[in-house]
């Protein structure tokens, strides 16, 4: 009885030491640079072909994400300024595109970026979008 004891205590404290080691991890978010939005970041080979496609197309939607609030990965309110921080962090003049992996870790993220591309090109309103994404998860940022 007591050698199951003391494996399954090694065991949860193996697990628990994970857990933490994980959710660390998950809160970093991963800036990646490249010469341009055609040169998707190569941290998109560890997520499903569905996320890569929302990263190639996220600049064309700009405008609209740029307006709609960034959430963690726990669907909280995030610290990033707009929802297009969540996929493009940043864009030089000279093309350079600093993307982010929030957006690919971020089910908030990925559901609100896809809902808003898609009721933007059904010709909602910016406003309209806000509305719903704001409902969904919150106000955040």
């Amino acid at each position: 009885m007591k050698r199951f004891f003391v494996i399954g205590t090694a065991f949860l404290i193996l697990l628990a030491g994970c857990q933490t080691q994980t959710d660390q991890n998950d809160n970093q978010d991963v800036l990646e640079e490249t010469a341009s939005v055609q040169n998707l970041p190569s941290f998109l080979e560890y997520y499903p072909d569905n996320i890569g496609n929302l990263y190639k197309g996220i600049s064309d939607f700009q405008e609209v994400l740029e307006q709609l609030p960034s959430y963690d990965v726990n669907g909280e309110p995030g610290e990033l300024d707009n929802l297009y921080q969540s996929f493009i962090y940043d864009q030089a003049d000279d093309g350079t595109v600093t993307w982010n992996d929030h957006g690919a870790r971020c089910n908030a993220c990925i559901d609100s970026a896809a809902y808003s591309i898609e009721a933007w090109q059904n010709d909602k309103s910016i406003e309209e979008i806000r509305e719903a994404v704001v409902n969904q998860y919150g106000e955040g940022s």
